[in-house]
């Protein structure tokens, strides 16, 4: 699959960390980038459109990042869908919780490009969308 045909949600509570996650993702040739200001409406997006990423901030209301991931592993047409989460939690047990709950990528905040960028195409490549 290219990576202009790749359909991406970015999910964050912060509109602003949305957009840095967005230009930087334009940065890397990905065309197709939603936006979402917590799991319900990744949920109800998801209903519409074909997704084959979500970046997604772990701390967000009504649904956070880890019960919106567990929602889309236990989703028989989505559990496939490559997930990155993004977040300022660092320690091992939130790690641990987020890989047993079956996250792709952990991408720690303050973000760079570079780490955007290998986490990506890591989650992609683990899932053989490349």
């Amino acid at each position: 699959m290219r990576k202009e045909d790749i359909s991406i949600i970015v999910a964050d509570d912060v509109n602003t960390m949305r957009i840095q996650i967005k230009e930087l993702l334009r940065m890397f040739g990905f065309k197709k980038i939603l936006l979402c200001a917590n799991g319900e409406e990744v949920k109800k997006l998801m209903e519409l459109e074909k997704i084959q990423l979500i970046l997604s901030d772990w701390h967000m209301f009504p649904t956070d990042g880890l019960d919106l991931l567990k929602h889309i592993r236990a989703h028989p047409i989505h559990k496939e869908t490559a997930f990155v989460m993004v977040t300022a939690e660092s320690t091992i047990d939130k790690v641990m919780e987020a890989v047993t709950s079956g996250v792709d990528e952990y991408l720690l905040k303050p973000l760079t490009a570079m780490q955007v960028q290998s986490k990506v195409h890591g989650a992609l490549l683990k899932k053989r969308m490349f």
